[in-house]
């Protein structure tokens, strides 16, 4: 594997993310900072557009001391694993783990119980069987090292679109600070290959924590 010098590291994984990587967690973090803060300005612009407030007032009403444990540390554990825990599927306790994030996921969004059971046993016959074949489990380690750009580009897609659902209708002009989540994804995914999951989970924890804040002192005031 070739190593890069460290100022390039995001557009070299992006090139070939099965590299090295020698760089400080340093600089990775002041680039987390300057998407942090693209995201406040995509939404910022967006409120412009829309000539709403830049805090919604149900954000307002909803937040109380029950939402700091799914919102800060939960949903994030469950993103992280569903949509970058791929990239650390060589360890098993990995794949368990994404594999049950992933039917908390997907059956979240489905309101029929026929359909949830439903969901709920193709998804656990087909995890294990690739859980408990060799063969099947590293094929499927093969295929995505083999195509792991597309599926990191895939999942930060979905990662971005999912948070559509934030939103009571569509509007174009919600794809502002869906395009900077898309690119947080990437993100994440390049933190999650050149660390590990729980370094992304982190980036993940703090970016959820910091709209928390924002509103509770904007309560205050």
């Amino acid at each position: 594997m070739s190593t890069y010098p460290m100022k390039n590291d995001f557009l070299y994984f992006l090139k070939n993310p099965h590299q090295k990587f020698t760089g400080f967690f340093r600089k990775d973090f002041t680039l987390f900072l300057l998407l942090t803060i693209l995201s406040f300005f995509a939404g910022y612009l967006k409120s412009l557009i829309t000539q709403e407030s830049f805090i919604d007032e149900s954000d307002l009403n909803e937040f109380n001391s029950s939402k700091i444990f799914p919102i800060i540390f939960l949903i994030p554990l469950i993103e992280e694993l569903v949509f970058r825990g791929f990239l650390q599927y060589k360890s098993r306790l990995i794949f368990i783990m994404s594999f049950v994030s992933m039917i908390f996921f997907l059956t979240s969004f489905i309101k029929q119980d026929s359909k949830i059971t439903h969901v709920l046993i193709v998804l656990t016959v087909l995890g294990l069987s690739v859980f408990f074949n060799k063969k099947l489990y590293q094929e499927m380690l093969n295929f995505i090292d083999a195509n792991t750009i597309i599926i990191i580009l895939i999942s930060s897609i979905f990662f971005g679109c999912i948070h559509l659902l934030n939103y009571d209708n569509f509007l174009w002009v919600n794809l502002l600070p869906i395009s900077e989540k898309i690119i947080a994804g990437v993100f994440l995914c390049y933190i999650a290959k050149k660390y590990n999951i729980w370094h992304s989970y982190f980036f993940h924890l703090i970016n959820n924590s910091i709209p928390l804040l924002i509103i509770w002192v904007y309560k205050l005031m």
